[in-house]
């Protein structure tokens, strides 16, 4: 990390400090701006502010009713920003997925800005960046971000609890090609830190609703499309599902990962159907590159097995143009 020296310098005094991460944040989102603030707060004035709401069930996360919903509180996180002598950009890539929050951020031309992501093609001008597209997550990042700023550091119970939840959930519970012998490792040095992984999986994934069960259900059975002939399979998410099963923030997360578990099925995609556009989820096994297909298709990006992007066709036509894509891709 350059200037990692004038960096610890410069937070060597208090400062008024923000930490943000993308829209509809995940756990490694979650995880890394709680695990930042939690490790922050007791020397500097510290606020996370998320672009908007952000999933009730990490709501055991240390810090959590700290955070800001920006969409809620507009005024205050736009004096915040305003005030800011340091702002920490964490999991995203480009300014551009912090809308709302973006252009207030690029108004304060005093602050400094901080990138810790791994996500292909950063587009963020900043004055320091910790970016490793090999690393498993976000939260490993800050693991090893914190370990530079003071070598002797050793994490609390509340820091460990959100840098596992983010290595967790981008490792899909350690199944996916993001699952490395760091992530492993720094899981285990965790452990020696208080952190009860048997609590943390709790949390994700024993502690949810009835509805978004029966959505799943729903979403499987009648509303998959799997053509095993190019390789793909579709999960499709429109406004009426998401009214008749009262969906939440976060009820979508790991529903695109579904089809990836038939043997022919290389590509799996989440069309999910929003006020003004189609948002796009897409996941591959091995060396299927989602990321090329997002960034030069649907305006998006990401990782080369896990990306996003979006559509501003109808459900129908997004569908076509995708087995359009994967009829030339010749996956299979």
């Amino acid at each position: 990390m350059e200037g990692l020296d004038a960096l610890k310098d410069f937070l060597q005094a208090r400062k008024n400090i923000v930490i943000t991460t993308h829209q509809k944040p995940d756990g490694d989102a979650m995880g890394s701006s709680l695990a930042l603030f939690n490790y922050l707060h007791e020397v500097h004035n510290v606020q996370v502010i998320s672009p908007t709401e952000f999933p009730h069930y990490f709501g055991y996360l240390p810090g959590c009713d700290e955070v800001w919903n920006y969409l809620e509180n507009p005024n205050l996180s736009q004096i915040a920003i305003a005030e800011a002598d340091i702002i920490f950009c964490l999991d995203f890539n480009d300014i551009g997925r912090i809308e709302p929050l973006d252009e207030h951020i690029k108004a304060n031309t005093k602050a400094k800005v901080v990138m810790i992501d791994h996500h292909l093609h950063p587009k963020i001008n900043t004055d320091w960046s910790l970016h490793d597209v090999k690393a498993s997550s976000t939260c490993e990042l800050i693991y090893r971000f914190l370990y530079l700023l003071d070598e002797k550091y050793t994490p609390t119970k509340e820091v460990a609890v959100c840098i596992y939840t983010g290595i967790l959930t981008d490792t899909a519970s350690f199944s996916n090609g993001a699952t490395s012998q760091q992530s492993l490792q720094i899981t285990a040095n965790l452990l020696d830190c208080g952190l009860n992984i048997i609590y943390v999986q709790e949390q994700l994934n024993q502690n949810g609703r009835e509805e978004k069960l029966r959505f799943i259900g729903n979403a499987l059975s009648r509303n998959m499309i799997i053509r095993e002939d190019i390789g793909i399979g579709i999960i499709v998410v429109d406004k009426k599902d998401a009214y008749r099963f009262n969906l939440q923030t976060g009820d979508t997360e790991g529903l695109v990962n579904y089809p990836l578990t038939i043997k022919d099925v290389k590509v799996a995609i989440l069309i999910k159907q929003e006020p003004k556009i189609i948002k796009l989820s897409f996941r591959s096994k091995g060396e299927i590159s989602v990321e090329k297909i997002c960034r030069e298709n649907f305006e998006g990006g990401g990782h080369r097995n896990a990306s996003g992007g979006r559509s501003f066709l109808s459900i129908e036509e997004t569908i076509d143009k995708i087995i359009d894509i994967f009829t030339k891709e010749k996956l299979v």
